[in-house]
């Protein structure tokens, strides 16, 4: 690319070059100016390449009267050894003569004359190529002996996934040809799990390239407590006018899911304590109550707030701290929403099932006719008081991740459910005496909340991860915390926010320092996670705003985008023939989602069972290979569940190349 332009032309499209041949990122030689003031428009190009992840091995320069060579070596010099381009120096092309035949001649002349030059360049190309690939052959192995890898069992890793860069919903893979172990090739795999489920607006994305930087020079990292910047307000506000709209008030920062969701059970614990007089004196504890399956982290509090499972098993310091409700649940089988309710609900041998047609109206409220209200609600009734009159246990707050259980096997629950749970928990009154007056009751308060403070764990579903800016709008139920993250930054840095009410700040408001919420972390709300993630947050509400989606939401019978209908970016009759194989159980067709849980007939269940990692296995290995209608799928096994998240920026097309692999696999072609 040549620094005086090249980069940033458009083509015929209107695209930048510099983002049109991004996905390939092949290694760039930049010919830099030579001219007077030059060194800037070189430096710019470089910079920006740079920025947007391309290596440039080589910078090519004529000699002349501005010798602007030798500023670029002795600057690139401070750059990083691994990175620093090679800057070759080049005699300059001679002037162009009036006579086109003596011009030819003497051009034949010079580049016979710097033959060797770029001989020379062509050489050092070769070498820092083949340099890069031993590099990155060497990562499998010293990864394999030197990192600890989170969630895996490294004595059964058997390959080693080497990913060389990554861009939109494409990772570039550098892997071993499994037909000739010496031999290693590329391979494109579409980003199946969202790297753990945050991308939301690709990777490498250009957008967020540019606000993370702009704040990586503006700021870097600066103090937080009592000091405002604009990245941080101006993500506050951003956030109180889409997700927290019409009930939040209050932000405060963190870094990480499990952290907000830490911060969130503080806050309800102290609110409920401050409410209730000698809240936890008959037991020695406070509780929570929550859905069965959910999962909030990995920190010792948010293990505590989750029924025992399989990620808390092992940990010696787990104690389950609450009372978790079996959840009615829903699937999408046989061309059908059926929603299944568990036994303890209804008194019966067998779970009752409920059939509706419409995506949409598995998400409307139910008539009060509908059966499903009375048993949630008597349940829900009889559990409280037995839980708190008979048991004598007091509880602090409703903790949930509202309509999809992420970590606990993609569990979709029955909205009814979770509307009839919140409503009855604010209504109950045997969850304490209260105190008068209550605390700080001279402050004036819009949402005051009522009988428990409702926690939302939308880490997971939040931030358009489920078509709608959150799963409470989806529910249409607003809580008194909520915890973000993931799709909050769009997929590139990480940052967590747990948005609350006056109700619950004032708690913590007095004249003593140790009345304070006294918790932080060092890189609390750190100018390049807010800059990215008000980037973030806009894109998401304007794409929103200009119909990205409606093509999907008519595909599942939703209306527009201002109505309340559900969707989903899987193609519904791709779902539909999913959902009536004879191996899977149902499907959960939500937003970017698509949950798959398989039906094991051997061997262990749930999060133990192997059935997804074999077919996993299939999905990236993919021996069809025609790239016009299929792709390899980088995924995640999630026990009996195989799953594939879309990010909101994900093209009709390249999920259809998701759905075909997806379907040989499952019809075993693959």
């Amino acid at each position: 690319m040549g620094a005086s332009g090249n980069r940033g032309s458009p083509i015929m499209s209107g695209e930048l070059q510099s983002r049109f041949y991004r996905p390939l990122r092949l290694p760039t030689v930049l010919v830099g100016d030579s001219h007077l003031g030059g060194i800037s428009t070189t430096l710019t190009s470089y910079e920006s390449l740079h920025q947007y992840g391309y290596d440039i091995p080589a910078l090519l320069l004529f000699d002349n009267k501005s010798q602007n060579h030798q500023f670029l070596e002795q600057y690139l010099s401070k750059t990083v050894e691994k990175t620093r381009p090679m800057v070759h120096v080049l005699p300059s092309p001679p002037e162009k003569l009036a006579d086109p035949r003596a011009d030819a001649e003497q051009l034949q002349e010079y580049y016979k004359q710097t033959e060797d030059y770029f001989t020379d360049v062509v050489q050092r190309l070769e070498k820092a190529h083949h340099e890069r690939l031993d590099r990155l052959e060497s990562l499998a192995e010293t990864a394999r002996t030197s990192i600890w890898w989170p969630f895996t069992q490294h004595q059964t890793v058997k390959d080693v996934t080497v990913i060389d860069s990554a861009y939109g919903d494409i990772m570039t893979t550098y892997v071993e040809d499994k037909k000739d172990k010496k031999e290693w090739k590329w391979k494109e795999m579409f980003d199946g799990c969202a790297s753990w489920w945050t991308q939301g607006l690709g990777h490498g994305s250009p957008a967020l390239t540019q606000a993370a930087a702009y704040a990586a020079g503006r700021y870097g990292h600066v103090m937080f407590p009592e000091c405002a910047h604009e990245p941080a307000v101006q993500l506050t506000e951003t956030l109180l006018d889409t997700v927290g709209q019409g009930w939040a008030s209050r932000v405060f920062f963190s870094d990480n899911g499990s952290t907000a969701i830490e911060v969130a059970l503080k806050m309800a614990l102290k609110a409920s304590q401050d409410r209730y007089l000698n809240l936890g004196e008959a037991t020695g504890r406070v509780e929570v109550i929550g859905v069965d399956g959910g999962y909030h982290g990995d920190t010792i509090g948010a293990m505590n707030a989750c029924s025992p499972n399989v990620y808390n098993a092992q940990v010696t310091w787990y104690k389950s701290h609450g009372h978790w409700f079996s959840p009615p649940t829903v699937l999408f089988k046989d061309s059908k929403f059926q929603i299944t309710i568990p036994t303890e609900m209804t008194n019966s041998k067998e779970p009752m099932k409920v059939t509706i047609d419409n995506l949409s109206e598995v998400f409307t409220k139910p008539s009060e006719k509908d059966p499903r209200l009375e048993i949630y609600r008597s349940h829900i009734r009889e559990t409280l008081t037995r839980l708190t009159r008979d048991e004598k246990r007091s509880f602090g707050a409703l903790l949930m991740e509202p309509v999809l259980m992420g970590a606990g096997g993609m569990v979709w629950v029955d909205p009814a459910f979770q509307r009839c749970l919140v409503e009855e928990v604010r209504a109950f009154k045997g969850f304490g005496t209260e105190i008068s007056p209550a605390k700080n009751s001279h402050l004036p308060v819009k949402n005051n909340w009522k009988g428990l403070p409702i926690v939302f764990d939308e880490v997971f579903t939040g931030c358009w991860r489920l078509g709608r800016k959150s799963a409470a709008d989806m529910l249409q139920v607003n809580p008194d915390i909520a915890a973000y993250a993931k799709l909050l930054t769009g997929g590139l840095v990480t940052l967590a926010t747990t948005l609350t009410t006056d109700s619950v700040f004032n708690n913590f408001l007095s004249e003593t320092k140790t009345d304070a919420l006294l918790h932080g972390h060092s890189y609390t709300a750190h100018p390049i996670g807010c800059a990215v993630a008000n980037t973030s947050l806009q894109t998401y509400r304007q794409m929103e705003s200009h119909g990205d989606a409606d093509q999907a939401r008519q595909d599942w019978g939703a209306l527009a985008h201002s109505d309340l209908g559900v969707w989903s970016l899987w193609d519904h009759k791709v779902v539909d023939r999913i959902s009536r194989m004879e191996m899977v159980e149902g499907v959960v067709p939500l937003g970017s989602v698509l949950a798959i849980q398989m039906r094991e007939t051997n061997g262990p269940s749930g999060y133990a069972s192997l059935l997804s990692q074999e077919v996993q296995r299939q999905l990236r290995d993919k021996g069809h290979e025609d790239s016009n209608t299929e792709v390899a799928i980088f995924g995640r096994p999630l026990g009996n569940v195989v799953y594939v998240i879309a990010s909101q920026v994900s093209t009709r097309e390249q999920l259809a190349k998701v759905e075909n692999t997806l379907l040989r696999s499952l019809e075993g072609k693959l």
